[in-house]
């Protein structure tokens, strides 16, 4: 029964959870309809609770809940319809807690942080002058923004007329600074955070009514931090759908630049489902667009090489909203100094643990041996603690520096 748990939990959709919780939230479907819906088997679905339906009413029994399931079966029927055809280049599964470390995001782009509480993330326009982040209103995440002022925050607005009714999170602004991706956990999407996209309608200074992406770009789990690099032709964007509770997989695709729908009616529809549920990302593949795949690996594999050659800092370290650190001259403190050289070995230290981690669970994988499986449990509970030994002398760092 723990075995078969366990498969559930990486295999199937998880369903929205719709409390005010400010951080995506995985719930597992146990209920016939539900899994039918998270498979994809619309029809299927629609066909049972329609009788089901009919059948209850005539035994006066409560149908609000199966009602809801077939709106949300239609719902996911009409998505499937316009699913996006999409190229997936290539995937990279990483902690959830630091998956932004997964995207290559060049300083043309802006900037993306997570919050110290892990909770959100806030976009810095490529000229430093916006900020856009999330504000508690109500007991729901909403998108605001703040003029940046030499570092400093001052006027800030909520960003309104989007049309979402929900948690709203992860903002990135394309450099045209009009059009906005966001992720919302609302209460007409597919379940759990989905991405959606607005622009800014300078004549009249509002936004759009904000449009969900769909499938593949959304699921039933949560789907959210839509980057796109126009003139590297590349895009990124995270989603813990088929992964367990502490994971995500980072999708790098090739971005279009308008919806170019599978054609439902007369397509093989296991394709369009498989493409839909980006299961396997290779059924995005076909020989038509494998030069254009491999041009987009190269392009990206050119960028981390540059990443890492400008990489000349010792390290960077955010003080705060008007300071960051790159050198250990930076530093006035000799005690947040000595700290900082503590929390830079231990980083290596993790890096290391996390290059030894995936080779241990690619060996298993291949062969399912025990002992391999031992190493790979023994290791993830290394990075786990050494994970959260890094963040607290990350933190040391910082509180010694400004409180020396």
């Amino acid at each position: 029964m723990k075995k078969l748990l366990f498969l559930l939990q990486l295999t199937l959709l998880p369903f929205a959870a719709m409390a005010q919780e400010s951080y995506p939230t995985i719930q597992l479907p146990t209920d016939e309809y539900d899994i039918m819906i998270s498979e994809m088997k619309f029809t299927e679905a629609s066909e049972k609770l329609k009788k089901a339906i009919t059948q209850a009413k005539r035994r006066r029994k409560d149908v609000s809940v199966m009602e809801s399931q077939l709106e949300r079966s239609n719902r996911g029927m009409q998505a499937l319809r316009g699913t996006d055809r999409l190229l997936v280049i290539d995937t990279v599964v990483v902690d959830k807690k630091s998956f932004l470390q997964a995207y290559n995001i060049t300083d043309d782009l802006g900037k993306v942080t997570m919050s110290e509480d892990g909770t959100y993330t806030e976009f810095l326009t490529q000229r430093g002058n916006i900020l856009y982040s999330v504000d508690n209103v109500n007991g729901r995440l909403q998108l605001c923004t703040y003029y940046m002022e030499n570092g400093k925050r001052t006027e800030k607005s909520l960003v309104e007329g989007l049309g979402v009714s929900g948690d709203m999170n992860y903002p990135f602004l394309m450099p045209d600074g009009s059009t906005l991706y966001f992720a919302a956990r609302a209460f007409d999407g597919l379940g759990n955070y989905d991405l959606y996209v607005t622009r800014y309608d300078y004549e009249d200074n509002r936004y759009y009514k904000a449009e969900s992406l769909g499938f593949p770009y959304n699921s039933y789990a949560n789907d959210y931090m839509m980057v796109i690099n126009e003139e590297k032709n590349l895009g990124w964007f995270a989603s813990d759908r088929y992964q367990p509770a502490d994971k995500v997989c980072i999708y790098i695709f090739i971005p279009n630049s308008s919806r170019h729908p599978y054609d439902y009616e007369n397509e093989d529809k296991n394709k369009v489902i498989t493409a839909a549920k980006l299961r396997p990302i290779t059924g995005t593949w076909t020989k038509a667009n494998s030069a254009e795949r491999q041009q987009a690996l190269q392009t990206l594999d050119n960028m981390k090489k540059s990443s890492r050659k400008q990489r000349a800092y010792d390290f960077t370290l955010v003080i705060n909203d008007q300071k960051t650190y790159h050198y250990y001259s930076d530093f006035r403190s000799a005690a947040a100094r000595k700290q900082c050289e503590l929390w830079q070995n231990k980083l290596a230290q993790l890096e290391d643990i996390s290059k030894n981690l995936e080779q241990q669970r690619a060996t298993y994988h291949r062969n399912h041996n025990a002992y391999v499986k031992s190493q790979v449990l023994q290791l993830e509970q290394q990075y786990e603690q050494l994970l959260h030994e890094t963040s607290e002398a990350e933190k040391q760092t910082r509180k010694l520096e400004l409180n020396p």
